[in-house]
């Protein structure tokens, strides 16, 4: 053998990751002991993290195989001076948003992007809330606008992420039907593309720590609300307070008021009286005040905001229960809303607001509803008086079916048509969050995803020269070819990578090679046809540098042999309760699987004994109807799972 400990490989690898290459070559040692390597460098950066190179955790986990070479990490590639490189025999590589003022459901209610921070829950793609891990911020060229039924306008970068099911017809009847949900780049939509509104599905009354009040020459915990919070009436009364209420906070008074017409009096004071607090009533020029008089009540009231463009539902009134939510809906329409030509429309100043309702219409009536924004001059003459106006916005619903329903409902998700789609001039900064787990959040109350760009589990934007996509730093391993001129050259990545949407960049870049002096050998590969129980295919280009024309270079990929290991052999005997998938999980994932057989598409839900090979395991793994996921034998558990 060529390479020995007199004489290791010098190896060099770019998108390290935790370095399964440098894995191989151990593993080569092992199998022939006079064989060895040395890893002269390797490039693992995050551009999009904001925590320190050293604490990033693909640089955490290969520090911890590798901790001989922890001082070698070159950092981000597309800076590394080649020529500061020792010389090295083969070189492994692989290849690796929202303007300010976009809301994001978070577990505190709706926020602005830019207000995010790491530690926020935010609602997810799987209908749960999970934790932001990292922000991030940069500024942008060409920013793009969307505007659909179920939000006012998105403005984001083109190559940004939105879940989405595609519309088709089917049969002579033309019926309508959705492709299984998939990510696409905002740049890729069209209007047969329906975008998805996930739902809180959370159902928990709040639990209050009461509120300290001075008694005269003490102080005393308060807590007199708790018992009214699981009573239809007070979240009527609620929905009322955000519709037409405000407080009064002076030395001599603390007070909540409500404004309301004659028509909707009667309905108010009996829901104060069935309470049993302390009111007053008094009649105004064109309408009733009612005063209630509770400090307690006015510290509660905080969470809805000040002054009607500040108003908002905070999460715990989004959490509480349908029948508790619908009393809150129905409280805020008699206040500020109306019903007419059969649906139910209310207008605010209060963007959050606007989309705060949005999100209980679908929670509690499980249906779609519609956002008009008015964009209004910030003067108006009302009356001979100069006043400031503020853009409002209307929300329409109805709560039941009907055959002109562009939305539809299923499955905990709202899915909703998008209008249109044009390009801006705007140059501003963008904001993109990364979630733990789902890697994904609500923009504007659609579904959104962090980017990738090759990966089929991704947005396949491919990886063309010069388009900023993670996976086009690959034009940057010219950089090192043309320099260094290692022997060797050896590439993995996803199949995707030589689908017909992106073999015309992958052969363009075996030319490159060619013109550069290398003879190249693609082939794709999977992982079970080589003793791993995972069908994970993978695309593998080996290059070899020309050193004599009369002479050219031979490869040969390994030959596949029959899969002896199953995936229970490489399975833990004791797994954590953590990994057991809960009866809600099951009954949805069964549930999604029997509306895709109605269709004839989508995935399915197929756990298995573990007898078998596994299928690719994705980045977020769990989350997929046709993931991963094992039965126990009932005669070997004790509980049955």
């Amino acid at each position: 053998m060529e390479y020995n400990k007199e004489k290791p490989l010098k190896v060099v690898t770019l998108c390290s990751g935790y370095d399964s290459q440098c894995l191989a070559l151990e593993r080569l040692k092992s199998v022939y002991p006079e064989f060895d390597y040395e890893l002269v460098a390797w490039s693992e950066f995050d551009p999009e993290s904001k925590t320190p190179l050293d604490k990033q955790p693909a640089v955490v986990a290969h520090n911890a195989l590798f901790p001989q070479w922890k001082d070698r990490n070159l950092g981000d590639m597309t800076k590394i001076d080649w020529t500061q490189v020792d010389d090295f025999d083969l070189l492994f590589y692989s290849t690796p948003c929202f303007v300010a003022g976009t809301l994001v459901l978070t577990d505190e209610g709706y926020k602005p992007i830019e207000d995010v921070k790491v530690g926020d829950m935010v609602m997810t793609h799987n209908n749960r809330f999970r934790k932001v891990v990292d922000t991030g911020k940069k500024p942008a060229n060409d920013i793009i606008k969307l505007r659909s039924m179920m939000f006012d306008e998105i403005f984001c970068t083109p190559n940004h992420p939105f879940y989405t099911r595609k519309r088709y017809r089917k049969g002579h009847k033309s019926v309508r039907c959705f492709a299984e949900p998939v990510w696409k780049a905002a740049q890729e939509l069209t209007k047969d593309d329906y975008l998805g509104l996930a739902i809180n599905t959370n159902e928990q009354i709040p639990e209050l720590k009461g509120v300290a009040l001075h008694r005269g020459t003490h102080w005393d915990v308060v807590n007199e609300l708790q018992k009214h919070l699981s009573s239809e009436c007070f979240w009527y009364l609620m929905g009322r307070y955000i519709g037409d209420g405000w407080q009064r906070n002076d030395k001599t008074h603390k007070s909540i008021l409500v404004a309301c017409s004659d028509r909707n009096k009667d309905v108010l004071l009996k829901t104060i009286q069935t309470l049993g607090w302390r009111y007053t009533l008094t009649k105004e020029k064109t309408c009733y005040r009612v005063t209630i008089y509770s400090k307690e009540l006015c510290e509660f009231v905080n969470r809805y905001g000040k002054y009607a463009h500040n108003k908002c539902i905070d999460a715990e009134t989004l959490n509480l229960p349908l029948h508790l939510l619908n009393a809150f809906l129905n409280g805020y329409v008699d206040s500020d809303g109306c019903y007419v030509d059969t649906e139910y429309r209310i207008t605010t100043t209060s963007k959050k607001l606007a989309y705060g309702l949005m999100q209980i219409v679908a929670k509690v009536h499980k249906r779609p509803s519609r956002i008009y924004k008015a964009k209004r001059p910030d003067k108006n003459i009302i009356e001979g008086r100069e006043v400031n106006q503020r853009n409002s916005y209307m929300v329409v619903w109805h709560t039941d079916k009907r055959k002109q329903d562009k939305a539809f409902y299923e499955d905990g998700y709202v899915w909703f048509p998008l209008k249109e789609i044009t390009s801006t001039n705007r140059k501003e900064f963008v904001y993109n969050l990364e979630v733990e787990g789902d890697h994904s959040y609500t923009a504007n109350g659609a579904i959104v995803h962090n980017c990738q760009s090759v990966s089929q589990a991704g947005l396949q934007h491919g990886f063309t020269e010069g388009s900023g996509t993670r996976s086009s730093i690959i034009w940057n391993v010219r950089d090192a070819v043309k320099i260094k001129r290692p022997k060797f050259l050896c590439l993995e990545n996803v199949k995707a990578m030589v689908s017909r949407k992106f073999i015309g960049m992958f052969n363009l870049w075996q030319l490159e090679l060619e013109r550069l002096g290398y003879r190249n050998f693609a082939q794709v590969l999977n992982a079970k046809d080589y003793g791993v129980p995972q069908n994970r295919e993978r695309i593998f280009l080996v290059s070899i540098r020309v050193d004599d024309d009369n002479n050219m270079p031979k490869y040969y990929f390994p030959k596949p042999f029959p899969l002896e290991r199953k995936l229970k052999d490489v399975l833990e005997d004791n797994v954590d309760e953590r990994y057991y998938l809960s009866d809600k999980m099951i009954e949805c994932f069964q549930h999604r699987t029997e509306v895709a057989i109605e269709k004839g598409n989508g995935f399915r839900f197929s756990p298995t004994n573990g007898h078998g090979c596994g299928k690719a395991i994705t980045t977020c793994a769990g989350n997929r109807t046709d993931d991963n996921f094992l039965y126990e034998d009932e005669t070997k558990s004790e509980d049955g799972r």
